[in-house]
């Protein structure tokens, strides 16, 4: 089992609409980036970014966490 690295990331929200919100990391040698879908409530990585690293973040009443398996 691989272990969990304590690197943290804080996702920030970039640009937000009715449908859809983008968040970015704020690590800039990460990269990662998601979008949120409202209407389809799921979210969509379009950029992985550090895979060792937990990212986490929120807006408003949203919530967005993730751990490693």
């Amino acid at each position: 089992m691989p272990l969990m690295s304590s690197e943290r990331h804080l996702m920030m929200c970039v640009d937000s609409g009715d449908a859809e919100s983008l968040f970015e990391c704020t690590v800039d040698e990460c990269g990662r980036r998601l979008v949120l879908d409202h209407v389809g409530t799921r979210i969509v990585v379009i950029d992985p970014g550090s895979s060792s690293a937990l990212h986490h973040g929120s807006t408003g009443l949203v919530d967005l966490s993730a751990t490693t398996l």
